[in-house]
């Protein structure tokens, strides 16, 4: 009797409908894989940044960065001394590209309501100084964003190298204030935030992900220089709060509306608590 050779066409087909399971099953999880490798390198990036804040602050008297521009503008040429590398600046999962020679991406933004109580911008209740911060490892310092331009030009990215650059953005988390608008804004946003809604509230600018730009969540610099990756909801957003036992504050849509939950309550208006709030109090 003679041998068979091959394969019949349905045993052809049992062999490629297993390998299209097996692939739906597995590209899904490679995707994964490679979006925790890009989540790891952006903590990791953030997390030099927050060692350069800290050497800066050692080298200051436990002073914090003063930028030189409003709101907390020009705060990543204030520290590159201490990081020297342009590459730390940008997130991998951050598409933006710079238009001009000499500018880099940015990928973050400073909370300015930790910037020096003498500012009239965010003002009221910030300090000036590490010591006097409520609960450094509570509260934000650098949150995610993408499409950093430089000031009024419109061009894309901001020359980190020097340290009077008044580009590198802030916000403070609220519904509207601090990156609000269209993108270039012109005198205190130049971004969009790629966090996610941060308290469950829907931000007027953000980048399209209302989950975050990594895996439902993104990265958040505390000041204490720990890193951790959160969910929007796990973070309060808003001006500083009026004391360390305050409870978030969502009062409209406008500019700069809204206060964050104090540090020693960390408690949306809806009664969730979180890990981490934009208040220094």
């Amino acid at each position: 009797m003679k041998a068979r050779i091959g394969f019949t066409l349905i045993e052809l087909l049992v062999v490629i409908a297993i390998i299209a399971i097996l692939a739906a099953i597995l590209f899904p999880v490679f995707a994964k894989v490679r979006e925790k490798a890009r989540q790891t390198s952006c903590a990791s990036n953030l997390k030099q940044i927050g060692l350069a804040f800290m050497q800066y602050e050692q080298d200051n008297d436990e002073q914090m960065i003063y930028p030189d521009d409003a709101w907390g503008q020009g705060w990543a040429g204030k520290i590159y001394s201490y990081v020297k590398s342009t590459g730390v600046y940008g997130c991998p999962d951050d598409p933006t590209a710079p238009t001009v020679a000499g500018l880099y991406k940015v990928s973050y933004g400073m909370n300015g309501n930790v910037w020096p109580s003498n500012s009239t911008f965010y003002g009221g209740t910030t300090a000036s100084s590490l010591a006097s911060q409520g609960s450094p490892a509570n509260t934000v310092l650098l949150f995610e964003l993408q499409g950093q331009t430089s000031t009024g030009n419109g061009w894309v990215g901001v020359d980190v190298t020097n340290a009077h650059e008044d580009a590198s953005s802030s916000g403070t988390g609220a519904i509207g204030g601090g990156c609000d608008g269209p993108m270039p804004t012109g005198n205190y946003c130049h971004a969009k935030y790629a966090t996610g809604n941060i308290a469950g509230y829907p931000l007027t600018n953000w980048n399209g992900s209302a989950l975050g730009v990594h895996t439902d969540g993104s990265n958040y610099l505390a000041l204490d220089g720990h890193v951790k990756w959160l969910r929007p909801t796990a973070v309060s957003g808003g001006l500083s709060a009026a004391n360390s036992n305050a409870v978030e504050i969502h009062n409209g849509s406008g500019k700069n509306n809204g206060y964050a939950a104090g540090t020693d309550n960390m408690t949306l208006q809806s009664g969730a608590k979180v890990t981490m709030t934009f208040s220094p109090v």
